[in-house]
């Protein structure tokens, strides 16, 4: 109830900065601050059976574009929070793209081409390396085939993680929104590696062949040089996607620093940006942290909601997500500074 309550005056408010007018007054007023929008893919057949959370069609994303365009400068995230800290210019915005999907190359590089803009894809290694996807992709292919409680049966006869299992079948027998209770028991109660090799045993034992399918979703390193030429950021995501703070820190530190010196030895520069698979404050730790300086990166981003202002912390920068459902009035809210405007009055209404 009380989470409804603060989304329904997040809208309210952000609804009435933008038909009013005041965002303009507002982002006049505000210190200089990088909005970062943060999305999966451009929506496209081969991308159909991920979830509409994971996907924004292309007239939606070029109307956001047009529209934050005429008011805002697009930069990278790297040079955005670069330029930020240092000083440089007015507020800007950045659109930013996680795991490195086909469509960013076939459809999204087109339309920022045409507009002149830029744009930041953090890239997740494993799938350019090997063309192995992380286990995410496997559970909706699967789920596409299987009900939930077949699922459940067949991972529960290949995989070595009890605990998991016994998880799974809790969720099942409480039956609701179960693709998302079910994905989040293996994302915070399962063994990472153990959800991975499970869910790639019973997607072969589906018929599915992983190399074919991830050429058909994912970039590989040809595609991500094209990125790279066409003048986008390109941003490290780890090799496997796995949920950081579930790791020790010698696997996190493997994770990053393996991520970004595959990405240097293929593209020739080492990426100065990092954003945190699934991205929640719960999805990474202190140790994730000390993985991130090791590494040598920049900048880290999130998925929660916010505007980055030159004092924010470079390792936690905040990013608004957007999908089919993204509301052009909570972005501008955030975009012109509106909601910290509201927490320096002592309102916060933050995600």
């Amino acid at each position: 109830m009380k989470h409804n309550l603060k989304a329904w005056l997040r809208l309210g408010y952000a609804r009435f900065l933008f038909y009013t007018g005041l965002h303009a007054l507002v982002s006049r007023c505000m210190p200089a601050r990088l909005t970062i929008l943060a999305g999966h893919c451009v929506s496209a057949p081969s991308n159909a059976f991920l979830p509409d959370d994971m996907k924004i069609d292309a007239a939606h994303l070029e109307g956001l574009l047009d529209w934050l365009g005429k008011r805002y400068e697009w930069v990278t995230v790297g040079d955005g929070w670069r330029r930020l800290r240092a000083g440089e210019g007015g507020s800007t915005v950045a659109l930013s793209m996680d795991d490195g999907y086909r469509d960013n190359l076939e459809l999204l590089l087109p339309l920022l081409k045409k507009r002149g803009l830029t744009a930041t894809v953090y890239l997740e290694s494993r799938p350019l390396c090997e063309r192995r996807l992380n286990w995410t992709h496997l559970y909706f292919w699967i789920l596409e085939r299987r009900s939930p409680a077949q699922f459940v049966e067949n991972y529960a006869a290949q995989s070595a993680d009890s605990k998991a299992t016994a998880a799974l079948q809790q969720a099942l027998r409480a039956g609701s929104r179960l693709t998302y209770q079910l994905k989040r028991v293996l994302k915070y109660e399962a063994d990472q590696a153990d959800c991975t090799r499970t869910l790639r045993a019973i997607f072969a034992e589906l018929g599915g062949d992983e190399a074919l399918f991830c050429d058909g979703l994912y970039l590989d390193w040809d595609g991500a040089r094209a990125l790279q030429e066409g003048g986008l950021e390109l941003g490290a995501h780890t090799v496997n996607h796995w949920v950081l703070s579930g790791l020790p820190l010698a696997e996190q530190e493997r994770e990053l620093q393996m991520g970004r010196l595959a990405m240097e030895r293929e593209l020739g520069r080492a990426p100065i940006s990092f954003a945190y698979p699934f991205g929640r404050r719960w999805d990474w730790n202190a140790d994730s942290l000390l993985a991130l300086e090791s590494a040598g990166f920049e900048n880290a981003t999130s998925t929660h909601a916010g505007c980055n202002l030159a004092g924010s912390d470079p390792r936690k920068l905040a990013r608004i997500m957007i999908d089919r459902s993204a509301s052009l009035p909570l972005i501008v809210a955030e975009a012109c500074g509106g909601f910290e405007l509201l927490r320096r009055l002592g309102l916060d209404l933050s995600e």
